[in-house]
């Protein structure tokens, strides 16, 4: 075991080299080819070194989901478990963004994408907004925070409209 845990921190370090993993992604990476007990403890002696850290990995993907590619926390949540982090944790790493930050969000995103199909009167205005709120939902926004968002942009564009 001692030459095969050598090698397997050796891919651990080129592996973290290139860019940050979970415990568990770097775990079933090694897998493919040392044994578990042999990837468990380059996975910890990683840990030990300060080469891995969850807690540090989460706080990078929960920016790089919402501030980058601006997904609502939902969204953000469920990609950050998909990469090995605890549900707990990626909702840590969430707790950074308010409900406020998310109507901000959703807001700019409504002013870029949508605003033409939020202008549309009568029944075709109504499936207009039911889609924009549906697309915004698939981001991963919460629908309280979609409605408010809607509301703070009507109302912005109803006093530039008086103005």
């Amino acid at each position: 075991m001692g030459n095969e845990l050598e090698t397997a921190k050796k891919r651990a370090m080129y592996l973290l080299g290139a860019r940050d993993y979970s415990s568990r992604e770097l775990l079933e990476k090694l897998m493919k080819n040392y044994s578990r007990e042999t990837c468990e403890e380059a996975v910890s002696q990683m840990k030990e070194y300060g080469y891995l850290d969850d807690r540090r990995y989460a706080g990078k993907l929960a920016r790089k989901f919402v501030e980058v590619r601006k997904y609502g926390k939902n969204r953000a949540k469920m990609m950050m478990i998909q990469k090995g982090l605890s549900p707990s944790l990626a909702d840590e790493a969430l707790s950074r963004y308010s409900s406020q930050d998310m109507v901000e969000e959703i807001s700019a995103i409504i002013e870029k994408k949508y605003m033409d199909k939020l202008s549309i009167d009568g029944t075709e205005g109504m499936k207009e907004m039911q889609k924009v709120m549906a697309a915004l939902a698939r981001r991963g926004y919460s629908y309280d925070d979609i409605r408010k968002a809607i509301s703070l942009v009507r109302e912005d564009a109803e006093f530039d409209e008086e103005w």
